[in-house]
């Protein structure tokens, strides 16, 4: 009997998995990462979680992180998850009211780790007046549960040693390790230091030693992978984004090699605090975290996670951007976009170059290569060919900037079908550091950066030369559509639709032609519908406006302009061998002329002949 009910045991999980049912997973599943917009938690509030680290504990992953209100202490918050993207609010483990020295405080990059021996999870972090950062201190508080109240110890410097920005790393044998930006020579944080902890991690016992002397380090994190450590850190730029670079080493305690810099030259505007190991029932995978400050308001912030790839046979480091990557937090597997850089090694040219510098620097895959204009004249532009139509979805630029007088970057996107006539994106509106990543939509042959002026923070006058490190032009790769199309009206059949100062209408003899050469590519909001990008204006498609008139308007990513950009091509109202246009965001209304000028307008079998007519076109491809 036994027997049987083991094979019957056997056949009915069989049959779970043949049909996709894995008992052994949890819920977790693939899920998708995005990173530049604001995270919600599972109430829709946004995760206050800045500076911190992740912690698992069973199936549960913590996330640990500090909240700051008009730049002082409020709380340091958890949040759960399961899947490492939706996340629930906890608790506020730790809160200015938890001790009188914390009422008027900074509480910065905060970090809970766990000690076995002791069963207590143990919250360090950055501590400082709520005026300056002249104490150079650290905070350690303690609680029995991973989202309790944490009771505070207190705050003080270990073994007399100035530290700011610091982190906390427990190593394989139960040694927990101390690394902060110290004081060595005479300057704040101009040189790194590791203590070793005390046995409950509540203190320090030794001090291991300098690293990166006068370097001006900040925002350690620390990783082991096998038998290799792997030490990340910032340079100390203030609230700038800058270049981060790693050390590795076969020990905590050293020898240390030389520093060698990851990701772009701003670190993707952002600043690491942390690095999570994921370890799922397939790989192991590591997480860059990071924060995006907006140095010109600090309450603007972004959590920046990137996979972060660590190479066993070298001991090298690498990280990429991606706006968007997913990630099984059961399995432990990432799985980047499919999307491809169009740009990387095309014919690049530019306004003018400077002695050493070429224009291909800018689309070699290299970030730590540049161009540069051959002189500090503003504007100047920089130029790709594709060779033919590319469809482009995001581009990210890697901008140079000087360290300890940073600027952002005000510029234009210029996109083009034949290398005369462009359209424009605006983006003479940023004030983002260091990288910017625009999420666009059209498919052209050439795209230049016109690079209009650079803002620097300190200094009212723009003393930088025209400089770009990489531009990455990315889309899926196939185009949406090489060929183009021009619709006539039915009832005016020598007439056909065009824009005209960014109005459409009808007209006969249009000129240029090109104002009535449309790509018809997949809809922007549905596949089941199509959009109508302009081919002498790429990245500019025939919309819907709030008064139902049809314009030319510049792509935004938006759900409201994709759904108004797409239309339901449908057999013509008055012609079923033609076409007629239904919008996608307003069901029932369809484009129909009225006084040569498009427009929206209510649609049935009921209307008139000449209103159905009205609203049908003859479709020619080329």
């Amino acid at each position: 009997m036994g027997n049987r009910k083991a094979v019957w045991f056997l056949v009915f999980a069989l049959t779970l998995t043949m049909f996709g049912f894995h008992p052994e997973r949890t819920s977790a599943a693939s899920v998708t990462i995005t990173n530049g917009s604001d995270w919600l938690d599972t109430a829709g509030k946004p995760i206050q979680a800045n500076s911190g680290n992740i912690l698992k504990v069973g199936s549960t992953y913590y996330w640990y992180g500090e909240h700051a209100v008009s730049g002082k202490f409020d709380s340091v918050n958890v949040y759960t998850s399961t899947d490492l993207k939706n996340w629930t609010f906890s608790n506020a483990i730790l809160t200015k009211d938890s001790a009188t020295e914390l009422a008027s405080s900074k509480i910065e990059r905060p970090k809970v780790i766990y000690n076995a021996a002791t069963k207590q999870y143990v919250l360090w972090a950055h501590y400082e007046n709520g005026t300056d950062y002249n104490l150079g201190r650290v905070a350690v508080a303690t609680s029995s549960t991973p989202n309790g109240k944490f009771t505070y110890e207190g705050s003080f410097r270990p073994l007399d040693y100035e530290s700011r920005d610091m982190t906390v790393f427990i190593d394989t044998d139960g040694t927990g390790y101390l690394i902060t930006a110290s004081r060595k020579n005479g300057g704040a944080n101009d040189t790194m230091a590791i203590f070793k902890m005390n046995a409950s991690y509540t203190g320090v016992e030794s001090f291991v030693g300098w690293q990166f002397e006068n370097a001006y380090r900040e925002a350690p994190a620390v990783v082991k992978k096998g038998n290799r450590y792997y030490l990340f850190t910032s340079q100390a730029a203030g609230w700038y984004p800058n270049q981060g670079a790693y050390a590795t080493a076969s020990s905590m305690t050293g020898t240390w090699s030389a520093l060698t810099p990851y990701g772009n030259p701003s670190a993707f505007s952002s600043q690491i605090h942390d690095i999570a190991t994921i370890t799922g029932s397939n790989t192991t995978s590591y997480i860059y975290m990071g924060d995006r400050w907006n140095p010109l308001n600090l309450g603007e912030h972004k959590h920046i996670w990137l996979p972060l790839t660590l190479n066993d046979s070298n001991g090298t480091a690498s990280l990429e951007w991606y706006k968007e990557w997913n990630i099984d937090a059961v399995t432990g597997t990432v799985t980047p976009p499919s999307l491809v850089n169009h740009a990387q090694g095309k014919t690049a040219t530019a306004i003018s170059t400077a002695s050493g510098s070429t224009a291909s620097n800018v689309n070699d895959g290299n970030y730590q290569t540049s161009w540069a204009a051959s002189s500090s004249t503003w504007p100047a532009w920089w130029q790709v060919d594709f060779g033919a139509p590319k469809t482009i979805t995001e581009i990210d630029i890697s901008w140079f900037m000087y360290k300890g007088s940073e600027g952002y970057y005000k510029y234009k996107m210029e996109i083009s079908n034949d290398g005369v006539n462009y359209s424009t994106l605006d983006r003479t509106s940023n004030t983002t550091y260091g990288f910017t990543t625009d999420a666009v939509h059209f498919t052209a042959r050439y795209v230049r950066i016109n690079i209009v002026n650079a803002v620097l923070w300190n200094n009212p006058g723009n003393w930088y030369t025209p400089t770009l490190h990489e531009v990455k032009m990315l889309g899926p790769a196939t185009p949406d559509a090489t060929n183009y199309s021009r619709f006539s009206s039915f009832n005016y059949p020598d007439r056909y639709i065009r824009h005209s100062n960014f109005t459409a209408r009808i007209d006969t003899n249009v000129s240029p032609v090109l104002d009535s050469q449309f790509r018809v590519v997949p809809g922007l909001t549905s596949s089941t519908g199509i959009s109508l990008e302009s081919i002498n204006f790429p990245g500019y498609f025939l919309k819907r406006n709030a008064s139902n008139k049809i314009v030319l308007e510049a792509y935004t990513d938006t759900a409201t302009y994709k759904g108004d950009a797409t239309f339901l091509s449908s057999p013509g109202w008055a012609d079923s061998s033609k076409v007629s246009l239904q919008s996608y965001s307003q069901p029932g209304y369809y484009i129909r002329h009225y006084d040569y000028l498009l427009q929206l307008d209510a649609i049935n079998a009921s209307s008139s002949t000449t209103v159905k007519g009205d609203a049908t076109f003859g479709r020619s491809d080329f």
